[in-house]
């Protein structure tokens, strides 16, 4: 079966006790794809290929499989290096420093978030910028800088 079309996120459909549901895991890496293969925790496996190329996937990305099944998608956590800069200053060395290895970052509440990083762990700590490694499950996936939007 190819699914083209999300429903909803998981999280946003009121009756969601009223279906079947069956969960496949996913990378953050594809939530950035408009085509996917994936196989649910119940052995099937289907296709996706969104029509509409504005469309996004997250984690809880749903699609109706019938009228009372659906398929939910849900992201593996990553290990994610979670930097706090404690001043413009540091601010921009790190983002000078993750633009010119052209990692895709998350920049929220201060907070710069981007894959875990050998590279990245070794300048943090030569710098002493605080950052920690954590274990994250991410909604969306991490962006390049687009600065023409």
């Amino acid at each position: 079966m190819i699914l083209t079309k999300v429903y909803r996120n998981v999280d946003d459909i009121p009756n969601i006790g009223s279906y079947h549901i069956e969960t496949a895991m996913v990378k953050s890496d594809d939530l950035m794809k408009n085509i996917l293969r994936v196989k649910t925790d119940h052995g099937n496996e289907y296709g996706i290929r969104l029509e509409d190329e504005n469309s996004i996937l997250e984690n809880g990305s749903a699609f109706k499989l019938d009228d009372k099944k659906l398929l939910v998608l849900s992201v593996i956590p990553d290990e994610i290096i979670v930097i706090t800069p404690k001043d413009i200053n540091q601010m921009g060395l790190v983002a000078h420093f993750l633009g010119n290895l052209h990692k895709p970052v998350q920049i929220k509440d201060g907070k710069i978030s981007l894959m875990l990083d050998k590279v990245v762990v070794k300048m943090m700590k030569k710098k002493d910028i605080d950052y920690k490694i954590e274990k994250i499950k991410l909604d969306e996936p991490l962006e390049y800088l687009d600065l023409t939007k």
